[in-house]
């Protein structure tokens, strides 16, 4: 997915959220925690952002994939067979902000294509396309 939203704006991904979460008055670490102790606290004091973190998303498990559409972090794709087919046909020149080649085309032919989209909609328990 597109690094940068504009000529002039990036897509923050995990930096975005953890200036959220930083940021936020309803952590373990702060005064309308339910934990009067902040025995949890550590977790959101040991946060630390890192310019790594720009363009960076959690992925969620394959569990149901076929009932979670529209796809990726920005909902730009509409079905499973447009996710496949990207990852498919990535263009392999997208490096990651330290350099570090990320990605690579899974070169599928369309049978397999067709194989993998099939295998996704059985872990909805969908059995067709």
């Amino acid at each position: 997915m597109p690094y940068f939203l504009s000529e002039t704006e990036v897509d923050d991904g995990r930096f975005g959220g953890l200036n959220f979460l930083l940021s936020s008055p309803y952590t373990l670490d702060e005064d309308w925690t339910d934990d009067p102790k902040k025995q949890g606290a550590w977790a959101v004091r040991n946060v630390r952002r890192s310019h790594s973190d720009f363009g960076t998303f959690r992925t969620p498990s394959l569990r149901g994939v076929a009932e979670t559409a529209p796809y990726m972090h920005d909902g730009s794709l509409d079905d499973l067979d447009a996710v496949v087919r990207h990852y498919n046909e990535i263009d392999i020149e997208r490096l990651h902000a330290d350099g570090e080649a990320i990605l690579s085309q899974l070169n599928l032919s369309e049978q397999e294509i067709a194989d993998l989209v099939a295998f996704l909609m059985t872990l909805s328990g969908v059995t067709r396309p």
